[in-house]
């Protein structure tokens, strides 16, 4: 029996300006990735991560945060989803992401008491796909992998979360995932 729904943020909840600015301005992910990943486990701050975007870009870090913000969106069809599960399961989230930036973003957008659980992996120094970052989300949460669905548009850290007994759901799109969860018996 389904207990909780964890999601992703970037990508599922909000756009991934992350990922189409380094679309839009043709970085690499290597040398993206040793940034990004350095945010994500708490070891760098938003503000030197935006000035190493600086440096492999030529483009003035103030000028990166700025575009970043303008192109960010809620998904709030999603949302709109997720306040009606709340009502029956646990919601949690997990990110990959600056504890500060995420964790403003939640209040200014009004949904941080929305989450029973809210998993930052900056504050862990854990990051997805690391199966420890998964099972503290579920021991914050009370409740086993069983009983338990996780929603990314990463197929490999759905993946993890499939591997360590969660039920996995690969973002794409809403319809997709309504569909998913009526297939999993999950009341939407």
């Amino acid at each position: 029996m389904i207990k909780a729904i964890i999601f992703d943020f970037y990508g599922v909840i909000r756009s991934n300006e992350y990922r189409d600015w380094r679309l839009k301005h043709d970085i690499s992910l290597d040398e993206f990735k040793i940034s990004a990943t350095r945010l994500d486990m708490g070891k760098t701050s938003p503000e030197e991560f935006f000035d190493s975007l600086s440096k492999l870009s030529g483009i003035p870090a103030e000028d990166i945060q700025k575009e970043f913000s303008a192109n960010a969106s809620l998904n709030k069809d999603l949302l709109n989803l997720i306040y009606k599960l709340k009502t029956k399961y646990k919601i949690a989230l997990i990110s990959n992401a600056s504890s500060s930036n995420l964790r403003d973003i939640l209040s200014s957008a009004g949904i941080d008491k929305l989450f029973d659980q809210v998993t930052i992996s900056s504050e862990l120094g854990y990051i997805k796909p690391s199966p420890e970052i998964f099972d503290y989300t579920l021991e914050n949460l009370g409740i086993k992998a069983s009983e338990a669905v996780f929603v990314d548009d990463i197929q490999r850290f759905v993946q993890t979360a499939e591997s360590i007994g969660m039920k996995g759901v690969h973002y794409t799109d809403l319809d997709s995932l309504v569909n998913a969860f009526k297939k999993m018996g999950i009341m939407v």
